[in-house]
C-alpha cells in the first residue's frame, strides 16, 4: 500500500467572490439554484426538483433542532462593548451556558453585565471564567429573555447588519427542539410545500403496498424494531422510536416486535418460522378473526382490494365537510398541496367553482398570490402552481 499524499491546507483554497454570496434567501426559499450529479451528468436545476430525483425508499434525517439568537450585546457600565456568543446550554432552564466573549480581557471576574427594558432584563455574570461558562437571570424566563436581546448568528461569510426578518429566515420548517447555534444550511431550502411534495404517498403507500398485496391481515405482517433503547442519548429519539411504533401498531394494525441485536433478530425469525412450520403441519389455522374481551368471535377481517386510489386516501369523517371547506379538501388532494396553501387559495377565491373559472380564463391568476404564516409572507412555489393546474385544468382524452 502506498503512502498516503501529504495534504496541503492551501490546495482547497478558492476563489468566492462577494457578488456571489446571496445576502438573502431566495424567496420562495425552495426556488434556490440547485446543482444534481446523476452518476453521469450534471444538472442545473431548481431545489423545488428535488422530488424528481429522489428513490421512493430514500430516508431522510432531518436536523428538528431551532435555531436561537444566540448573539448578545451587553454594554458595561464604563460604555465597553462585551459580546457574548452563547455555545452550549449546560441545564435544562438555560441559566448555565459555555460561550465565546468578545472583548473578553475588558469582562471581569466579578462584573455583572445587564441588558433591560420595559418588559425584559437580562444579567451575565461569570460562573467559570477559565472554561468560560457564565450564568444568565432574568426577571421573565431566560430564554424569553434570549429571544427578545439576542440576535442571529449570521454565516461570518454574509457581511451586513443583522434583520428582524433573519429570525424567520435562519430556521428550518421542521425546527421544534431549541438549541441550535447556527442553521443546517441546506435545510433552510425545504418548504412546507415541498416536504408534502416528497412525502406525499409515501407512507400511505407503503402500508397499501403491505396490507394488500400480500393479501393478509396486517397484524400478520411484522415489523422488528432492533437496536438497544439505552444507548440512545436525547429524550427525542426514544420519542422518535415509540411515536413509530405506536403509529405501526395502533394505527395500521401491523405486529412490532423489539430485538436487541442482529443475532437476536435472527434468533427470533429462526424460533418463528419452525413455530409457524410446526402449527401448519399439524393443521392450526392462522388467527385472522377480531374477538371480544370473551374470546367470541365478533366478525370476519375481509382484505378487500381497494378499486381505486379514492378507497387509500385518508378522508375527513362526512359531518366535518361543509360547502365551505371541500374546496380546500380537494386541493389538498393535490401532491404538494399542503393545508396551508389550501387555505391561503381559497380564502382568496372563495369557492372552488371560482377557483376553477378563474384558472380557465388566466391559468396565471395565481402566481401572485402570497402566504402568511407565523408573521412570514410567501409566494406559492412554481412547482405547487404547476400541479394545480395540471390537475384543474386537466381534459381527459375521448
Amino acid at each position: 500500500m502506498g503512502l498516503i499524499p501529504k495534504i496541503r491546507v492551501d490546495e482547497y483554497f478558492y476563489e468566492l467572490p462577494d457578488d456571489r454570496i446571496a445576502l438573502f434567501p431566495a424567496s420562495p426559499k425552495d426556488s434556490a439554484k440547485c446543482l444534481v450529479y446523476d452518476g453521469a451528468s450534471i444538472l442545473d436545476c431548481n431545489f423545488q426538483s428535488l422530488p424528481n430525483y429522489l428513490e421512493k425508499d430514500s430516508n431522510f434525517v432531518i436536523n428538528d433542532t431551532e435555531v436561537i439568537p444566540a448573539r448578545i450585546w451587553f454594554t458595561t457600565e464604563s460604555g465597553v462593548s462585551i459580546q457574548i456568543f452563547l455555545l452550549k446550554m449546560l441545564d435544562q432552564s438555560a441559566h448555565i451556558w459555555e460561550v465565546l466573549v468578545g472583548n473578553r480581557r475588558r469582562f471581569k471576574e466579578g462584573i455583572s453585565l445587564l441588558l433591560e427594558d420595559n418588559k425584559f432584563n437580562l444579567v451575565c455574570k461569570w460562573k467559570d471564567r477559565e472554561r468560560n461558562i457564565i450564568e444568565l437571570e432574568s426577571n421573565q424566563s431566560v430564554m424569553s429573555a434570549i429571544e427578545h436581546f439576542g440576535k442571529v448568528p449570521l454565516p461570518p461569510y454574509i457581511v451586513r447588519e443583522v434583520k428582524e426578518s433573519d429570525k424567520g429566515d435562519y430556521q428550518t420548517v421542521f425546527a421544534k427542539e431549541k438549541g441550535a447555534v447556527a442553521a443546517p444550511t441546506a435545510s433552510l431550502h425545504f418548504t412546507e410545500d415541498l416536504i408534502s411534495s416528497i412525502k406525499d404517498g409515501r407512507y400511505e403507500e407503503q402500508s397499501h403496498r403491505l396490507s394488500y398485496a400480500t393479501r393478509c391481515p396486517n397484524h400478520r405482517i411484522i415489523y422488528i424494531i432492533e437496536g438497544n433503547m439505552n444507548t440512545l442519548c436525547n429524550p427525542n429519539e426514544y420519542k422518535l422510536v415509540n411515536s413509530a411504533i405506536t403509529s405501526l401498531n395502533v394505527y395500521k394494525g401491523f405486529s412490532v416486535l423489539r430485538t436487541l441485536s442482529v443475532r437476536e433478530t435472527a434468533k427470533l425469525i429462526i424460533h418463528m418460522m419452525e413455530k409457524i412450520i410446526k402449527n401448519t403441519q399439524k393443521g392450526v389455522e392462522f388467527y385472522d378473526r377480531f374477538s371480544d374481551v370473551s374470546g367470541n368471535s365478533i366478525s370476519e377481517k375481509v382484505n378487500i382490494q381497494p378499486s381505486n386510489y379514492c378507497n387509500l386516501v385518508k378522508k375527513v369523517k362526512k359531518d366535518n365537510i361543509t360547502p365551505d371547506n371541500i374546496g380546500e379538501i380537494i386541493l389538498s388532494q393535490i401532491p404538494g398541496v399542503s393545508s396551508v396553501t389550501a387555505i391561503a387559495i381559497m380564502s382568496n377565491f372563495k369557492s372552488f367553482y371560482n377557483l376553477v373559472e378563474s384558472l380557465q380564463k388566466n391559468p396565471s391568476c395565481l402566481e401572485n398570490l402570497t402566504i402568511t404564516k407565523n408573521d412570514k409572507t410567501r409566494k406559492i412555489s412554481k412547482k405547487v402552481l404547476e400541479d394545480i393546474k395540471r390537475f384543474l385544468l386537466y381534459i381527459p382524452q375521448e
